[in-house]
C-alpha cells in the first residue's frame, strides 16, 4: 500500500516496537510460522524491484518477520525494540527473513491510505489495456475541463479513435466524445465500475492488488494486515477506484482507496 507518509511511518514504527516487546500479544500469527523466541519483526526500509513497474518502489509489506541466531537483545533494547532492515545490516547481522510473513500496517481511516496507485503502464500490465484507465481518467465534473482530455489520452497512451471504438456502446463511434461532458461522465462511471469488477472477480487480480503476489520477491509481499489490534491475513479491503491528484498537471495514475464503514 501506499508509503511515506509520516503518519504511516509512526504507525509502522509503533507496530515493530510493540510486536517486539511482547510477542506474546501476537501468538496466533507466530504460529503461523512456527516462530519461537529468535524471530522478530523488521521494518522495510528499503525499495525492492517492482515487476509491474519495473522500478524500485516501496513494497507491500511494510515490515516482516525475520529469524536469527545471532544476539540481537542489546540491539533491540538499544532502540527500544525497534528494528529494521539498515539497522540489521548496520550492525552485521546474520538473519533469515521469512517467506510470506509479510504485515501491511495501516490505519485505514488515514485520509493518506492508498492500497495502489498505478500510472497508465503499469495499469495496461494489470488490465490488459489503456483504455479503461483512461476512460475513468477523463475530466468530465466542470465544463471547462472538458479541453485537457485530448492531452490526458495521449498521456495514457492511446487516442479518440481507440476510445470511441472501446467504449462504443456510449459513444456510438464518435471521435469527438471527449468534448461532451455527458458523454465522458458515462464513459467515466462505467471504466470505474468496470475495474471494480474485474478485480473483484479475479482471484490473480486481488492477489497482486492486495498482497504484491509475483510483483515482488519474498517476504515483500503481504499477507496479513494490522490495523489497531490484531494482525489478521489479508484478502482484500473493501475499495472505491478513482484517480490521482496530478491529473491536471500530467501525472496520470488510477487509485485504489478503501471504503471506510
Amino acid at each position: 500500500m501506499s508509503r511515506g507518509t509520516h503518519e504511516g511511518d509512526i504507525d509502522e514504527i509503533k507496530f515493530v516496537k510493540l510486536f517486539n516487546s511482547n510477542k506474546s500479544l501476537f501468538e496466533n500469527y507466530m504460529n503461523q510460522f512456527n516462530a519461537g523466541d529468535n524471530y522478530w519483526m523488521v521494518r522495510v526500509t528499503t525499495k525492492q524491484l517492482s515487476k509491474l513497474s519495473n522500478q524500485k518502489v516501496f513494497t507491500r509489506a511494510d515490515s516482516y518477520l525475520i529469524k536469527t541466531e545471532d544476539d540481537i537483545l542489546s540491539l533491540l533494547i538499544n532502540n527500544d525494540y525497534y528494528l529494521t532492515e539498515e539497522m540489521l545490516l548496520n550492525n552485521h547481522i546474520n538473519y533469515d527473513p521469512i517467506p510470506l510473513s509479510g504485515v501491511s500496517v495501516k490505519m485505514t481511516d488515514s485520509a493518506n491510505f492508498q492500497i495502489l496507485k498505478v500510472g497508465p503502464h503499469s495499469f495496461s500490465v494489470l488490465f490488459g489495456n489503456y483504455e479503461l484507465g483512461a476512460g475513468a481518467s477523463l475530466f468530465c465534473l466542470r465544463e471547462n475541463e472538458l479541453c485537457k482530455n485530448i492531452d490526458l489520452l495521449n498521456g495514457w497512451k492511446t487516442t479518440p479513435e481507440k476510445m470511441a471504438d472501446f467504449f462504443n456502446n456510449i459513444t456510438n463511434g464518435d471521435i469527438n466524445f471527449h468534448t461532451n461532458q455527458e458523454t465522458c461522465k458515462k464513459i467515466k462511471n462505467f471504466s470505474c465500475k468496470h475495474i471494480e469488477d474485474l478485480i473483484n472477480q479475479s482471484k490473480d487480480l486481488q492477489e497482486k492488488i492486495f498482497n504484491g503476489k509475483d510483483l515482488y520477491e519474498e517476504p515483500y509481499t503481504a499477507w496479513y494486515f494490522y490495523h489497531g489490534q490484531q494482525i489478521e491475513k489479508l484478502t482484500t479491503i473493501p475499495f472505491s477506484v478513482t484517480t490521482g491528484s496530478g491529473r491536471s498537471h500530467g501525472d496520470y495514475t488510477i487509485v485504489l482507496k478503501p471504503i471506510n464503514h
